[in-house]
């Protein structure tokens, strides 16, 4: 029995499902829960469960049943269009009962038992109203799903300070925790917030892919307040430059060097 991470469609939320069946990171399968026959991807393989301690993975009541066919493709265009349909309706509804919430996606389980209509908002939405008149329409089971800002940027998608899409629209399956302590270790909280923060409006998913290279070429490098020998004699450091694999360093007479460490005096 393998354990499988998985993630549905639309949000970046993680799944962990157990089955006997070999699947392979990236296949497209067919879940079936307690609300519907749902549509995931496979993100990783465990062996053994325990490989799962220390992550932060939500569990759902349901079971993998397949692998999906080109049938089922088929039938998820056709739903995607049906949810454009249902898109337009819930936003005429939505307009007409005057509420603050942004519409972003409506989606079919492949059963069509469920319908689920993701959105945004500033604040707290009283939208019973909305699900009374969506239930009386559409005879299903009707779910409103308020999204962060991460998952907003995902659907909606725009152009990152890189200048390339958000990657979080383009390839980034599991978007993990992102935390100001990472932007530290990169040295990036000195250039500000509006630097270092996407189009969400969060901490950029970026500093995430260079922060391990950052804490293991920042363990050779003498720490600040340390007191180092150099070619100009003792002295204090005062900073680290990562990139550089240097330290400035302030010697005894005052005077501030920058000193080089090479591969031989980190060993």
């Amino acid at each position: 029995m393998k354990t499988f991470l998985i993630k549905f469609r639309t949000t970046s939320r993680v799944y962990q499902f157990s089955s006997s069946i070999d699947y392979k990171i990236g296949d497209r399968i067919l879940i079936d829960t307690n609300q519907g026959i749902e549509v995931g991807t496979i993100l990783e393989v465990k062996n053994k469960k325990s490989d799962l301690i220390n992550q932060e993975i939500d569990k759902l009541d349901g079971k993998i049943l397949r692998k999906m066919t080109d049938e089922d493709e088929k039938r998820i265009e056709n739903l995607d269009n049906k949810g454009s349909e249902a898109l337009e309706f819930c936003q005429e509804r939505i307009k007409a009962l005057k509420l603050s919430m942004k519409l972003l996606n409506a989606e079919y389980s492949l059963d069509e038992k469920k319908l689920t209509f993701y959105f945004s908002a500033e604040d707290r939405i009283d939208f019973r109203e909305l699900l009374a008149e969506l239930v009386a329409h559409y005879h299903k089971n009707i779910r409103l799903q308020q999204l962060g800002p991460r998952d907003v940027a995902k659907i909606i998608g725009g152009i990152g300070p890189c200048g390339r899409p958000l990657c979080c629209q383009t390839y980034l399956e599991n978007m993990e925790s992102v935390s100001l302590e990472m932007a530290k270790e990169q040295d990036l909280v000195a250039v500000g917030s509006n630097k270092i923060s996407g189009a969400c409006g969060k901490l950029m998913c970026c500093l995430l892919y260079e922060v391990a290279t950052y804490q293991r070429i920042r363990k050779g490098l003498p720490k600040i307040d340390e007191k180092i020998k150099t070619d100009k004699g003792v002295g204090k450091v005062i900073t680290q430059n990562v990139l550089k694999q240097s330290v400035l360093v302030e010697l005894e007479d005052g005077t501030k060097i920058e000193h080089k460490v090479t591969e031989d005096k980190k060993s």
